[in-house]
């Protein structure tokens, strides 16, 4: 019997990518552990303590009252009105069942930190298929490892470490080669991932459908029909367990979560996002308690701004995604003014090189430079490896298809830098091939040189 003998390459890239992985693990344990693991419970005005506090209510069962020991005195909980989708409550409110209030964050932030490893995994799989090279992969692997908005966000309470988990492992599975023989287990497995990630963030709700299109025009109607009525089956069944239970339990009609008409009218109001309170207030004192109520009036306050000034709202959405664009996610981590801000100053104002060296001297300059270099690198990276791997739309097009999903739907409701944030991964997939096609094509270059040449005798 012959034995099997892997190339050496393949055997170096398995170690590289393992190194990877656990340089990658290693970062997001050392910052998440570092942090301060009650802060969550405190910072009644975030988002944190409101998942910890209603995620605890999902999981416990405590459906309405007032829960203790979240922010400076109690919290108010009415689970039959809850906006959000439940799966990342469900996750962290378990892990308050079973340890108390700090031990039950730092086992969050160990989950999390493996999940965004993870992540790490399924973008090095998704750039070696497109680039049909592993070393495409590494790069991409490589630099989400280190890169300080993901390390960051691993350590937050907030749902975009699991939804950028799910989204990426669902694509990676869609577009996996070696599944040809078994595509509809495939498409199972896809439709429920990429259920879990709508039951994660709502806003995934109607992208299924984009991949149904893509299935027609890769496999054509009769088989394309086909495996696009799987997925859009499963996916449905999967998202409807949320439905469902609000049926039966509260007799409450929801699909994924209630939130999108209050994101519509904040995309379309002067003010922007500043906070729940605020947002309600602009409706007037009287906002019904009843949730089918409200988000009838969040519907009627967007359509009377938008009817009175179209032109209006249509430059403020513009204006809005844009900045969201230009401004990197992880910034707000840090104190200080911003970075963007200090730079157009400078612009307008002085000019002056001791001036921009008074710029570096600012509050958490240096960290926040290093979250613009990430984001803006792997932006303009990413378009050129979108061009460059055009050829294999079978493959890019799904990826391509959440980001353009992802900043449309955005245009539409409310944009921020954190909403936007889960195309960085995908950026940085096409990144990856642009930068090993680059360093691939240097090093034939270099190749091709006259001093590498053999010396030519007469």
């Amino acid at each position: 019997m012959t034995a099997i003998r892997i190339p050496q390459p393949m055997i170096r890239h398995r170690y590289w990518l393992i190194a990877i992985l656990v340089l990658a693990l290693t970062l997001r344990l050392i910052y998440g552990l570092s942090q301060d693991h009650a802060e969550p419970y405190g910072n009644m005005g975030g988002d944190s303590a409101w998942y910890l506090a209603n995620g605890f209510a999902l999981a416990t069962g405590f459906e309405r009252g007032n829960l203790e020991g979240y922010g400076t005195g109690q919290y108010p909980i009415a689970l039959e009105n809850l906006p959000t989708p439940p799966l990342y409550l469900l996750m962290i409110g378990f892990a308050q069942r079973l340890f108390s209030h700090e031990n039950a964050i730092i086992a969050i932030r160990l989950i999390q930190a493996i999940m965004s490893a993870a992540t790490c995994y399924f973008a090095y799989r998704l750039a070696a298929t497109i680039a049909n090279d592993e070393r495409a992969g590494l790069i991409t692997a490589g630099v989400l490892a280190i890169s300080p908005a993901l390390v960051m966000e691993s350590a937050q309470i907030a749902t975009e470490t699991l939804y950028i988990f799910l989204v990426t492992g669902g694509l990676w599975l869609y577009v996996k080669p070696n599944f040809k023989d078994r595509e509809a287990w495939r498409l199972i497995f896809v439709g429920v991932i990429l259920g879990l990630a709508t039951l994660t963030r709502a806003v995934l709700l109607l992208f299924p459908l984009g991949l149904a299109l893509h299935l027609l025009m890769v496999y054509g109607l009769r088989k394309g029909l086909r495996q696009a009525l799987i997925l859009l089956i499963v996916y449905g069944l999967t998202v409807s367990t949320w439905t469902v239970y609000n049926l039966v339990r509260w007799d409450r009609w929801v699909i994924a979560g209630e939130g999108f008409a209050a994101f519509l009218y904040i995309g379309a109001s002067d003010a922007g996002w500043q906070g729940p309170a605020a947002v309600d207030q602009s409706l007037g004192e009287n906002l019904p308690d009843d949730p089918a109520d409200q988000q009838e009036r969040y519907t009627e306050g967007a359509q009377q701004i938008i009817s009175s000034h179209p032109l209006g709202y249509v430059r403020r959405r513009v204006s809005e995604l844009a900045e969201a664009y230009l401004q990197p996610h992880g910034t707000l981590f840090f104190s200080g003014e911003s970075l963007r801000e200090l730079a157009l100053g400078w612009l307008r104002d002085d000019r002056s090189i001791s001036g921009l060296f008074e710029i570096t001297r600012g509050e958490a300059f240096w960290p926040k430079l290093s979250l613009y270099i990430f984001h803006y690198l792997g932006f303009i990276a990413g378009l050129i490896g979108m061009w460059l791997s055009r050829r294999q739309w079978r493959v890019t097009l799904p990826l391509i298809g959440f980001i353009a999903y992802t900043t449309l739907i955005h245009l539409v409701l409310t944009a921020l830098p954190r909403y936007l944030f889960p195309n960085d991964v995908f950026w940085w997939i096409f990144a990856g091939v642009a930068l090993w096609t680059a360093t691939k094509s240097t090093r034939i270059s270099t190749a091709d040189t006259p001093s590498n040449q053999p010396l030519q005798h007469p």
